[in-house]
């Protein structure tokens, strides 16, 4: 049976041994990727960039449709807040609240 000596010295290797692996795989890899952005004359700027990926639309606010107070609105999308409901129930028309 081994010491917790020796096995501490056997856990220190074996450590050494992981880093110098991810050292090695860390070059490599930075190695691969400054070529292929050689090849492709990528700029780190091109990697920060954003906004400018294919598909990629800003988020706009959606506008007010309905307003009965300046604390009740409503887009006219998804469920119906409850002072629509409201007005609905009593008998009220919901056109009446349209913004202009």
């Amino acid at each position: 049976m081994q010491t917790i000596a020796e096995l501490q010295a056997q856990m220190a290797s074996i450590q050494k041994q992981i880093n110098d692996q991810k050292a090695a795989g860390k070059r490599e890899a930075i190695s691969e990727i400054k070529a292929k952005m050689a090849e492709f004359d990528i700029t780190v700027d091109d990697l920060q960039s954003r906004g400018v990926s294919r598909g990629f639309r800003e988020k706009k606010p959606s506008v007010i449709k309905y307003r009965k107070s300046d604390s009740e609105t409503w887009v006219g999308r998804g469920p119906k807040p409850a002072w629509v409901k409201d007005v609905e129930a009593a008998g009220g028309k919901l056109s009446d609240y349209l913004v202009q």
